[in-house]
């Protein structure tokens, strides 16, 4: 993906595996990759600088977070991002954490505020589902 930055720039990013990325280990390897999986891109980067900003970081892996339970006693509970991160071109984080406040909420009314039954029951109908987004 490419996004915009302010300054007029683009920040690239390249998404695959990391025995794919081990086999751009040159730059023939990566400009021969580039040229035939993007072709358009080369020229309007330049193959010095897409070289050169390749191999000035080192490839790093995509995280999401998957929690079990969410709750602690009946003191503690992470909704959100802190209970089920995940990738952001999912675009989902912000819906997901919507929907913790929804069931929360639902939650609070059905048990009259008894928190030691409403975060049990958040952690039991909630995991499910964040699991299979993450």
């Amino acid at each position: 993906i490419a996004l915009p930055n302010q300054d007029h720039s683009w920040t690239v990013t390249l998404f695959m595996t990391f025995s794919k990325f081990r086999l751009l280990d040159t730059h023939e390897n990566l400009l021969n990759f580039f040229e035939k999986y993007f072709p358009d891109s080369v020229p309007l980067i330049g193959e010095k600088k897409l070289c050169g900003d390749f191999f000035k970081a080192a490839p790093r892996p995509l995280v999401s977070v998957k929690c079990n339970p969410y709750h602690v006693g009946n003191k503690v509970l992470i909704i959100g991002d802190a209970a089920h991160a995940m990738v952001p071109f999912y675009g989902q984080g912000m819906n997901a954490g919507f929907e913790d406040c929804t069931l929360l909420n639902k939650l609070m009314d059905d048990h009259k505020e008894n928190l030691e039954k409403v975060l049990v029951d958040f952690t039991n109908k909630r995991n499910k589902d964040a699991h299979a987004i993450c």
